[in-house]
């Protein structure tokens, strides 16, 4: 092992999917770090609509290494355990444990019982995307609220910073009286290698989707109504009457998914107006982005959720689509100016942004240009890179950066 190598090991179970690897293949390049994946053997996934099986593979380079361990449970993400006592964090001897798992996520008390026993010298940063405050320690149940609140003091004595989606997860931390370093920055990012601009695929699958002479209005994720999905058909059916060469791309599955076929036959549209691909692998999702002319998510906040990182924006501004996206959410944070924005739920405030874009390329553009570069500075694995080794570097000798009041965001600086 190379003297003075900083050793990482990070836990995840969605780092079962090969695609979610990549940035930290990326990081491993820096051979001034050594990154150990730790995630389970077999993992069952609805994530995305359907259930798909992932059984990773072990790595084992000089400084890239999956490790696959049994576990408790094969799906359950917050009641899983590892049925290795120390998840070999005992022969990997690492400097410092990212744990990429919510605060109600039992994983954590195994890792601080392993730093307890064999690691004390560890550090210890986890990963938070709740908006909507820290769960369940002000449950009614006196009995729940009580173990959630030991877990919870657990996680703010045996860390030593937190990363999270965006500025209403440093809300809800902070709200919920943790007082250790936090930084925003998103934990799988867009990997531009995949998620780029290709005029290849574009034609073949433009050719392969009957789309060659669409202007194509495109989506990716669960077809949902907290997604949007059902304003979007609706907006564009409206649409159509006036623009006869539109067509729309859904790429995913969903609870909506038969309503929608539905309303294609009731609309008697033919079978390249509206186009449902079913659940589509990360991997191949590049494919399909590349045939869109603009890319829209209509996230709408509930009582129950709210959108806290929309990955499959950033994803479509990688491959220089333009956006167009509600104001739900983390949405106008992550995408400032970059998109154009519209009042979540408001779909004729959606049907006027899409009639602008359809109808002003220049504009078209302009979005797609400023997409580009923000998601490449911000949410692509090698702007994210960069900046997650100055954290690591803080986090490492106490020494933070932090953001002065007003101060544009800067990703490596701390709140």
């Amino acid at each position: 092992m190379t003297k003075g190598r900083l050793k990482i090991a990070i836990i995840s179970h969605a780092l079962v999917i090969p695609v979610f690897q990549n940035r930290w293949k990326r990081l491993a390049k820096d051979t001034d770090y050594e990154v150990h994946l730790i995630v389970p053997e077999v993992w069952e996934q609805t994530w995305f609509g359907e259930q798909v099986v992932y059984k990773p593979e072990k790595i084992e380079t000089d400084n890239f290494k999956v490790h696959p361990l049994p576990t408790t449970s094969k799906k359950n993400w917050i009641f899983y355990l590892f049925k290795s006592f120390d998840m070999r964090l005992k022969a990997i001897q690492p400097d410092l444990i990212y744990i990429i798992h919510e605060e109600g996520v039992l994983i954590h008390q195994q890792i601080y019982l392993y730093k307890f026993l064999f690691g004390r010298k560890a550090k210890v940063i986890f990963f938070s995307m709740n908006a909507l405050g820290v769960p369940g320690i002000n449950n009614k149940n006196i009995v729940k609220r009580t173990i959630r609140r030991l877990l919870w003091n657990n996680i703010k004595k045996n860390t030593d910073a937190a990363l999270v989606h965006y500025p209403g997860c440093l809300d809800s931390l902070r709200n919920a009286g943790y007082d250790k370093p936090i930084f925003l920055q998103t934990q799988v990012g867009v990997d531009e290698t995949l998620f780029e601009p290709n005029e290849t695929l574009k034609k073949e699958y433009k050719q392969l989707l009957n789309l060659k002479d669409k202007f194509v209005i495109g989506y990716s994720g669960r077809l949902s109504k907290d997604k949007g999905v059902d304003d979007l058909v609706d907006v564009f059916l409206k649409l159509k009457v006036a623009y006869k060469n539109i067509a729309l791309l859904l790429v995913g599955n969903g609870e909506l998914k038969k309503q929608i076929e539905v309303t294609i036959k009731k609309h008697n549209l033919a079978t390249n107006d509206i186009q449902i691909t079913g659940f589509v692998d990360q991997a191949d999702v590049p494919k399909f982005m590349n045939v869109m002319d603009i890319f829209v998510l209509g996230s709408k906040t509930t009582n129950h959720w709210i959108d806290t990182f929309p990955l499959v924006t950033v994803q479509a501004q990688a491959i220089k689509i333009p956006v167009i996206a509600s104001d739900s959410g983390s949405i106008p944070w992550q995408l400032a100016d970059s998109a154009k924005i519209y009042a979540e739920g408001d779909r004729v405030a959606l049907g006027d942004a899409l009639t602008e874009l359809i109808e002003n390329e220049n504009l078209r553009r302009i979005y797609a240009l400023k997409g580009y570069k923000r998601s490449l500075s911000y949410f692509c694995h090698h702007g994210m890179t960069e900046n997650f080794k100055k954290i690591v570097n803080q986090i490492m000798t106490d020494e933070f950066i932090f953001h002065k009041n007003n101060e544009k965001y800067t990703q490596w600086k701390a709140f």
